[in-house]
């Protein structure tokens, strides 16, 4: 080779760019490949140091760079060709083109150079399309999961929103009671340590034990509804025990008005679906008492009452004798006012009663496991009955049915008043430990009053209680007052005294249909069943005016006692409005049990309790002074009986830092003035000559006098079954047998009241008993001759001449009267006036 031949070879960065277009022919991917190695080659070798050579620059493209992008890269590097994606208009090119020179400027200005093979991509280009976010409106935060439970709502309790809303606006309860704080919290729990445990509920009468149950039970079987396979037929989930008709009948009402709640909830909430619409209306209620028609019962049962309201006697007869009930999927058992099923006897049945639900659900099962039912399969039979026992009292019997009642119970008694920013009061540990240190007290709120009256004042002092009273509350439409006896005939005579007797000595003819129903366990004084009457509940009375009279005991058909119930309530239908007159009720202790009667003003003891003593008393004026409403409470008191007031303030005395309970005292002759009214004595006037159109009452008919010596020899036998520990205060031998007649309207002396058919036996105690025996003919005619002569009218003529030989009378105003204003029949005993009589 010639030494002077030069080769000049250019290493020129432009020529290179295009060293991939000088490569022809070839698959596409070959150049690309060739194209990006060569650009590799360019970065690794790039130097920021000489200054390339001027040379002639190419001629400008539309598309070359502006004049501020050259001065920021180099111009020796080639220009990236722009991508296009198919998804992309060509308008958008220009902007992918810039997003990848942008990133590369920052880069070629770092400080250090990148590392070999290194590729650095665009942030923003080229990434997946992410649909954005819908916006959702929230209605309400979210309560925090952490914070303190508020019980002194339902909603905070653990309550359905659905439950919650019927309390509030269908039945007007806004706020739980004590007890509802207490009890429902641990009955909603669905925790396995609770729902293993059954309840024993402990309160004051009043405050609401019958929703402490029944909301529990409604919220447990509510999720039911929403199985497509739950219906009617699938038989009884709840049961529920009372002891009386009366009180199962409003057990029953409650539920009702609880079962016609909404299943959907009025305002659905966007953020939540809403799961409302699948529930059915399947729950429905039944009622098994006494006196009914035992078929239709038997119909009811076979389609099916999920839950039940029963008194004790008709539910053993229908588990033992009602093949079509269906009881073995039971998973409630309420036993309500548990103390008085002891004390009327019902343990034996009660134990039946468990016996057979056992037995029931034994079957069910087995029949289950083997096939040889039509029922849907899915039941939970793993889960255990659980056992509510409610009572106001913790007596020994009732700690004995909690014993065998009872698994692992769990106490629960509410605080005495709802002290604000109280908390969840805790259940009490042991049945026993309550019961050592119970204290049975009525409501505080309860205004507690007795009057001590004589005997023969006791009628006219009970008319002039109820005249006051009813004055009172003329204001208030619709008031109510129960007047507490002792016995079925003393009622049945008093309410025909009131509904028949006028101040113008005569009684309305329809009045005398409706004499009373002589007690069933009661000896008929006759010595054979009088046929029944009719049985009317209700009538007026001249001296109260505007006031409806109604009566109830245990001897009425189960008919007649609903309807007492039911016009004393106010109920006349399904959309009438309560009555506006007032009502005075007159019932034995029947009604002293959870009956929950609204609007009652006042409570009077005209005869005080012979069983149950103090624990009785409360719970008679229990039925006024309900749920934190005021009431009156009165007793009558005879002068040897009061010794009852302070023995009864012992026993009701609260617990320690209480005030004491106190009954006040007030005087007969202000209640007879505030009764009657006029001026100075003039009540006394007033208040004989009630008492003479009593007398006369009970002298016009032969069943009038009936009714009232009914009345007075029941009065007698239920006033000597006061227990050995009140025999103190007590006791037959201390009443005035004449004075007590008087208060009967009877004119005839103790030993003078005799019976047609029967003779008088005094046992050691003073008792008076009738013993019944065979009446012969001559017997019976001898009877109506001697009845027909002391009725006569010629007897008050002969009783009167005795006494104006007394020479101490005078008139006044037309009327016999004695210096002192009382009647000329009050002046002596009985026996007093026989001795005249004899002479």
């Amino acid at each position: 080779m010639d030494d002077d031949l030069v080769l000049n070879i250019s290493t020129d960065d432009g020529f290179s760019g295009k060293g991939g277009a000088g490569k022809k022919g070839g698959r596409w991917t070959d150049r690309l490949k060739v194209k990006r190695g060569l650009k590799r080659k360019e970065r690794a070798e790039e130097k920021p140091a000489p200054k390339p050579k001027p040379k002639a620059a190419p001629a400008p493209t539309p598309s070359a760079p502006s004049t501020s992008e050259e001065a920021r890269v180099p111009s020796h590097r080639p220009r990236k060709r722009v991508r296009l994606d198919d998804s992309e208009a060509a308008p958008s090119a220009p902007t992918h083109s810039k997003a990848p020179q942008t990133s590369r400027t920052a880069q070629a200005s770092s400080s250090q150079a990148p590392r070999p093979n290194q590729i650095i991509s665009s942030l923003f280009t080229y990434n997946p399309k992410v649909d954005a976010p819908t916006q959702q409106v929230i209605s309400k935060p979210v309560a925090p999961s952490n914070a303190p439970l508020d019980y002194s709502t339902f909603s905070g309790l653990g309550l359905n929103p659905l439950l919650v809303s019927h309390l509030t606006t269908k039945m007007s309860i806004l706020k739980p009671t004590a007890i509802q704080r207490a009890s429902l919290p641990t009955m909603l729990s669905t925790a396995p340590e609770k729902t293993a445990r059954d309840i024993f509920i402990q309160s004051q009468t009043g405050s609401g034990k019958t929703l402490s149950y029944l909301l529990p039970i409604i919220q447990d079987l509510l999720p039911l509804s929403s199985l497509s396979y739950i219906d009617r037929s699938i038989g009884t989930l709840a049961v529920i025990i009372a002891p009386t008709r009366e009180l199962a009948k409003q057990i029953s009402d409650v539920l009702e008005a609880l079962l016609k709640m909404r299943l959907r909830a009025e305002d659905d909430s966007t953020s939540q679906p809403d799961t409302s619409t699948q529930l059915t209306r399947w729950l429905v209620s039944g009622l098994l008492v006494g006196g009914a028609t035992r078929t239709h019962e038997k119909a009811r049962l076979r389609k099916g009452v999920p839950i039940l309201v029963s008194t004790p006697g008709r539910l053993l007869d229908h588990l033992q004798n009602t093949s079509s009930f269906n009881v073995g999927k039971c998973r409630w058992l309420v036993l309500d006012e548990s103390d008085q099923l002891m004390e009327l006897g019902f343990e034996e049945t009660i134990k039946g009663i468990m016996q057979g639900l056992d037995g029931r659900r034994r079957m069910a099962k087995q029949a289950v496991e083997e096939g040889t039912t039509n029922e849907v399969g899915g039941w939970d039979w793993e889960r255990r009955r659980r056992t509510v026992l409610c009572s106001a009292t913790i007596r020994e019997d009732v700690q004995k049915l909690a014993g065998t009642a009872l698994q692992n119970p769990l106490m629960i008694k509410a605080t005495e008043v709802d002290k604000e920013g109280d908390l969840l009061p805790k259940p009490e540990p042991s049945i026993a430990a309550a019961a050592t240190s119970e204290t049975f007290t009525p409501p505080s709120q309860l205004s507690q009053k007795y009057v001590t009256v004589p005997l023969k004042l006791r009628l006219v002092a009970l008319v002039a209680l109820l005249r006051t009273l009813v004055a009172q509350v003329q204001s208030q439409q619709g008031a109510k007052i129960i007047v507490f006896l002792s016995c079925t005939d003393s009622v049945d005579f008093h309410w025909n005294l009131l509904a028949g007797a006028s101040m113008e000595g005569g009684g309305d003819a329809e009045d005398e249909e409706a004499s009373g129903e002589d007690d069933s366990d009661e000896e008929d004084l006759t010595g054979s069943k009088a046929k029944p009457a009719l049985e009317k509940v209700e009538s007026t009375c001249a001296l109260l005016p505007n006031v409806n009279v109604f009566r109830l005991h245990g001897s009425l058909p189960n008919a007649a006692r609903l309807a007492a119930l039911k016009g004393f309530a106010g109920r006349k239908g399904k959309n009438a409005p309560a009555q506006d007159a007032a009502s005075v009720l007159f019932c034995t202790s029947v009604a002293a049990r959870g009956l929950d009667l609204p609007l009652v003003r006042a409570v009077i003891q005209y005869d005080l309790p012979t069983e149950g003593g103090v624990t009785e008393y409360v719970h008679r004026v229990g039925r006024t002074a309900r749920a934190g409403k005021g009431g009156e409470a009165w007793s009558f008191i005879a002068p040897n009986e009061v010794d009852w007031v302070k023995w009864a303030e012992t026993k009701m005395q609260g617990d320690a830092g209480n005030a004491k309970v106190t009954l006040h005292g007030v005087a007969v002759e202000d209640l007879l003035r505030s009764g009657f009214a006029g001026r100075g004595t003039e009540y006394e006037q007033r208040a004989t000559d009630v008492q003479l159109a009593f007398e006369r009452w009970v002298l016009q008919k032969k069943e009038n006098a009936q009714l009232a010596r009914s009345g007075f020899l029941s009065h007698m036998r239920a006033y000597a079954t006061h227990p050995s520990n009140e025999k103190h205060i007590f006791h037959i031998r201390n009443l005035h047998m004449g004075h007590l007649a008087k208060a009967f309207a009877l004119r005839d002396a103790p030993n003078a009241v005799k019976v047609p058919g029967g003779t008088k036996v005094h046992n050691p105690k003073g008792a008076v008993k009738v013993k019944a025996h065979r009446v012969s003919n001559k017997e019976k005619i001898d009877g109506a001759k001697e009845w027909e002569r002391d009725h006569s009218g010629d007897a008050e003529k002969r009783m009167q001449a005795i006494v104006r030989a007394q020479g101490r009378l005078t008139k006044k105003g037309g009327v016999l009267a004695s210096y002192s204003g009382a009647s000329e029949f009050q002046i002596s005993g009985g026996y007093d006036l026989e001795k005249l009589v004899g002479k």
